[in-house]
């Protein structure tokens, strides 16, 4: 499955991991959010409704270019830098096919976003 990730009207594409996660997110596009810097390597947001990532292997080692679902703050994330980040277990769900991260280097706060399922 691949979702088109509109960042500020610039158009991204990422192809998403099998996971069952991955579907019950896909089941809330489209959806827009305004998501907030975080600690100089991601941006983030709340989702629609709550997903469940049971089954799904954790991490805590975040890569540049890459989409991540936190369960405990049923968040979205898109990293720019990679970080390691030993307090949190969160799902790699998705890897950018064009180069977001240079794009989210160099942005505010926020950015508003609009999440799509592509095919």
């Amino acid at each position: 499955m691949r979702f088109k990730i509109t960042i500020d009207d610039n158009e991204f594409h990422a192809n998403m991991l099998d996971y069952d996660l991955v579907n019950q997110i896909a089941e809330m596009c489209p959806f827009e959010s305004n998501f907030k810097s975080f600690h100089g390597h991601e941006y983030f947001t709340k989702l629609p409704s709550p997903a469940d990532d049971e089954g799904c292997p954790l991490t805590d080692k975040l890569h540049a270019n890459k989409l991540y679902y936190h369960k405990k703050w049923n968040a979205l994330f898109i990293t720019f830098e990679d970080e390691e980040v030993a307090n949190y277990k969160i799902v790699h769900i998705g890897d950018f096919e064009e180069d977001a991260s240079e794009y989210l280097k160099d942005c505010g706060r926020n950015v508003h976003i609009i999440c799509e399922t592509a095919d």
